[in-house]
């Protein structure tokens, strides 16, 4: 069993839950049979769902934890489901794929896209993570992506320079390739920030946690980074 105070930062973590005790894992609202059944049957076959932050609907849920799943069934037949689970039947929670464990699943260009970033990357001190379709596409063994899809990225990465560097490395390889990359830059607390929005050197910034959105000024971000 998991303590609330060990599932921090909640946001983009990959969620198991134990199979028998898929029926503790509920809708934020009235959904069809046909989506619970989905549910079911991807808890049973093992696959995770993914940590989210709160929102109004789950903030007064006490011990519901809020998470998601993607119900793929083409390319134009995708739907996010909101989730909630009780904490006590959580089997496993995981940090996000890392992006080289995903590039078999993403299409031709973004694959070479990502392929060069990683090796401009080499001897950096970063972990590069993926959420959003490039995971979905993963967990499901078959891509839920196509050529026009942003590419959602985690960074994990301490330093100015060497979060620069990352940042310069995006740039390239997104103009390069016609590709957007996407995504967030994890803060020591586990918060998060927009990359693209961080790397304007605004005054403020939006940022990311499990309980929501807070504004920010910048220069309090690039001071926990260092």
């Amino acid at each position: 069993m998991y303590e609330i105070a060990a599932l921090a930062p909640w946001r983009h973590r990959q969620i198991w839950i134990r199979p028998a005790d898929a029926g503790e894992v509920f809708f934020e609202r009235d959904e069809s049979r046909e989506k619970l059944k989905f549910l079911v049957s991807w808890i049973h076959q093992n696959k995770p769902l993914v940590g989210r932050a709160s929102g109004p609907a789950n903030l007064a849920s006490a011990g519901l934890m809020p998470v998601g799943l993607l119900q793929f069934g083409s390319l134009d037949s995708k739907q996010r489901l909101h989730l909630l689970v009780k904490n006590t039947v959580i089997d496993k929670v995981e940090q996000p794929l890392l992006l080289s464990s995903v590039l078999e699943y993403l299409p031709l260009q973004h694959h070479l896209c990502a392929t060069h970033l990683l090796q401009l990357l080499q001897g950096v001190e970063a972990e590069i993570r993926v959420y959003g379709s490039a995971f979905w596409s993963h967990a499901q063994k078959s891509t839920c992506m196509t050529e026009e899809s942003d590419l959602d990225l985690l960074i994990q990465a301490h330093g100015r320079n060497t979060i620069e560097k990352i940042f310069a490395a995006l740039v390239k390889c997104s103009n390069l390739y016609a590709i957007r990359l996407d995504g967030e830059l994890e803060l020591p607390d586990g918060n998060t920030v927009a990359w693209r929005e961080l790397a304007m050197m605004p005054d403020k910034i939006l940022v990311k946690s499990d309980q929501g959105p807070t504004l920010q000024n910048c220069s309090e971000i690039w001071a926990q980074l260092e």
